[in-house]
């Protein structure tokens, strides 16, 4: 039974924006694809449909799954009800706009986000400033580096950054790498503060100190909101007793109702975290003189009702974790030390995202983060929208957005900016889907609070009505693998929704394949750490599955690349087959790397490292030192001429002397049959009468042959 019938039927329903909660397993593929084609339908132009998504594997296979949909409608009805919907859907696109989808397949606006944020700025060169667009890369740390060293040689440039540069040298006591590595930091998520940084420069002490209390007052607000209010009596008891028994100012202070939720109320909180908590933030299990209540028969019964309260407290309760988290809030605001550090900050920031485009425009390269953020400068603002803008307003109609849970605030501004000229009524939708339990791009500056907003109904400055939809049943697993989740998941996921930290609660789901006989999840456990005999129980259990079922695909997951050091080299001592993308690559086995370095050095004469690599290798193993000796001398020519001379070999040690004469004669064999024979005939056999087989174990010798 589809118990999630309903919220699938209207998440396909064209008239209205959704966004779609979808866990793992519940068919969130598919339901998009349905959304697309019921789309087409009722456009007039195919793109006026934009879909994003954020992996090129996503987007293929999205266009992939979209295409075969379309072809599958020339086939007879399935008789499936989901394949059946998805066929009358795509029957019905393809009576819209003909075969013309298929026969020109790119008119599906299928893209991931970086993919269209080049677009954009492809359209507006003379606004992003960026001419052709750069080459782009994942990793910009040595741009950021090369950004951060220009600035931090204007030290002594008072007018470009120096004196700022000196405040932050003296407060992290002239730890110049420190300073460095802060301001990679900084440029790493500038896309997060530029914009902010830029547009509060006249008043920033004014919105820095604004932003601190509203963060401290959300803090507290979800701080009161969990706490067990029957118990409200007991705390100010005890509060106000342990107050006026300590020596300290508190002293003079009383509580007769729970403190407030205001930024002047912190302190307050404070006072009751230091009652409750220990310095480790754990929940106490005892009070003495020092927290208020002193010894002696006089203070028996106040005691008695503290120990009472800490008992009735549950110690892993959300009100214990949210007291412990308003700790180290600063009470009092910004110090005058502070607000000189954050000044020469904001005065330095702008410099350094400066000597970064710089650094962009001299090596012809950007980051995301760059291309993204001329993207929205291309697109210009909600009340001065630039013409490209108003061109997308006219042209694009409908918005379907995967994986939105891995959206970072600048891409949420962008479909903001982009949605801004939409109305109620007017026939323009927003379809957002993804999973908030499965939000992994937190490196590329993903916020999930930003999903657990949107779900609350409201998408953007323009307060685009969304309605929410929950989606439950699995259709991956059995109902064994389910229950487990949901069993196991349900004490690791936070019990309520936070925003701000992008806490996010277990969504249950509900099987649709049903429960197998055999049991669903084993655990085996080991007492300490043993990598080996954990990885022999994999193999084992690998071996015992291929044996039940030959065809079956095994998966085995790790939670990182050293898990496998153990476990790979069984499987391939067991003779078992793994696919291994990005895991285990033969260019970085030392067998294979040999062999490689043989093959350019045989090619090109002139190669010296692969020739050093040939005589450092375990056929020949020349030391280090005789290998400076062999080079010392720049003006003897290439390696293989002074190899061929005597008087170099000579200054070699007799070691050295004795290895070169077996292995040069068979390199000088080698080079004179390049271009003769073929590449693997010629490199095989000089590996052979070099001894490469004898120099590797049976699985270097499996990776060559």
């Amino acid at each position: 039974m589809i118990v999630d019938a309903r919220q699938r039927a209207d998440a396909i329903d064209v008239s209205r924006s959704c966004i779609v909660q979808a866990p793992a397993g519940s068919g969130k593929t598919e339901l998009l694809i349905q959304r697309i084609l019921a789309l087409l339908a009722k456009v007039e132009r195919p793109q006026q449909i934009l879909a994003i998504t954020f992996t090129n594997k996503a987007a293929a296979e999205m266009r992939q799954r979209l295409l075969g949909a379309l072809k599958g409608a020339a086939a007879p009805c399935p008789t499936t009800p989901h394949e059946k919907l998805t066929w009358d859907l795509a029957t019905r696109a393809l009576n819209r706009h003909g075969d013309h989808l298929l026969r020109n397949p790119s008119q599906l606006a299928i893209q991931t986000i970086d993919s269209f944020n080049a677009t954009l700025v492809r359209k507006m060169p003379w606004l992003s400033r960026f001419g052709s667009l750069p080459e782009m890369g994942d990793d910009a740390d040595a741009l950021y580096q090369q950004a951060a060293e220009t600035l931090l040689a204007k030290l002594g440039d008072d007018d470009h950054g120096g004196r700022q540069i000196r405040l932050l040298l003296r407060h992290l006591d002239n730890n110049v790498a420190g300073v460095q590595k802060m301001l990679v930091a900084m440029l790493q998520r500038r896309d997060q503060w530029l914009r902010h940084l830029l547009s509060c420069a006249e008043n920033s002490h004014q919105s820095l100190q604004l932003g601190l209390e509203e963060l401290c007052v959300e803090q507290l607000t979800h701080l009161k909101a969990s706490f067990p209010t029957e118990l409200a009596d007991e705390l100010l008891f005890c509060l106000n007793y342990s107050l006026e028994n300590r020596d300290d100012s508190s002293a003079d202070i009383y509580f007769s109702i729970l403190p407030d939720c205001t930024f002047a109320d912190l302190s307050n909180w404070m006072l009751i975290a230091d009652l409750l908590l220990t310095s480790a933030d754990k929940l106490r299990k005892t009070v003495t003189k020092n927290n208020g209540f002193p010894a002696g028969k006089e203070n028996k019964t106040a005691k008695e009702q503290m120990l009472t309260l800490l008992n009735e407290l549950d110690p892993d309760s959300m009100f214990i974790q949210k007291l412990a988290a308003i700790r180290p809030l600063p009470v009092s605001g910004y110090s005058d030390q502070q607000w000189q550090l954050l000044q020469a900050l904001i005065e330095l920031l702008p410099i350094l995202v400066g000597e970064l485009w710089l650094v962009f425009r001299h090596r012809s390269q950007a980051d995301f983060a760059e291309v993204a953020m001329k993207a929205s400068q291309a697109l210009g603002e909600v009340d001065n929208p630039s013409e490209l803008l108003l061109q997308i307003d006219h042209d694009l109609h409908h918005i379907l957005v995967d994986e939105f849970q891995d959206t970072s605030r600048l891409q949420y501004q962008l479909l903001n900016t982009l949605i801004a000229g939409w109305s109620a009524g007017d026939g323009r939708t927003l379809f957002l889907v993804g999973d908030p339990m499965q939000s992994i791009y937190r490196f590329r500056e993903a916020e999930v609070g930003l999903f657990l907003k949107s779900y609350s109904g409201e998408f953007g400055e323009s307060g685009l009505e969304l309605q929410p939809l929950q989606l439950s049943c699995n259709f991956r697993s059995q109902q064994g693998i389910v229950d487990w989740v949901n069993l196991a998941f349900a004490d690791i996921f936070p019990a309520e929704t936070d925003v701000a930290l992008g806490a996010v609660p277990l969504s249950r789901a509900v099987s649709i394949e049903p429960l197998l006989s055999a049991a669903a999840c084993q655990v085996h456990p080991f007492i300490g750490q043993n990598d080996r005999a954990e990885a022999q129980r994999v193999v084992d259990l690998v071996k015992q599955a291929r044996a039940e079922d030959p065809d079956q695909v095994v998966a085995i997951l790790v939670r990182g690349r050293n898990h496998l050091r153990e476990i790979l080299p069984l499987l391939r001592q067991n003779n078992i087959d793994y696919q291994a993308k990005d895991i285990d690559p033969l260019t970085v086995r030392p067998s294979a790397l040999d062999v490689v370095h043989l093959t350019r050095a045989l090619l090109h004469r002139g190669d010296h490292l692969s020739w050093l690599a040939v005589l450092r290798a375990p056929w020949c193993g020349l030391t280090l030192d005789d290998l400076v000796l062999l080079t010392a001398d720049t003006s003897a020519g290439l390696i293989p001429t002074r190899l061929g001379d005597e008087r170099i070999k000579s200054q070699l040690s007799d070691d050295a002397q004795q290895r070169l004469e077996r292995v040069w004669p068979i390199l000088q064999v080698g080079l004179k049959r390049v271009g003769r024979l073929p590449l693997r005939q010629l490199v095989e056999g000089c590996w052979l009468a070099l001894g490469g087989p004898a120099c590797c174990d049976d699985e270097g010798r499996a990776d060559i042959l």
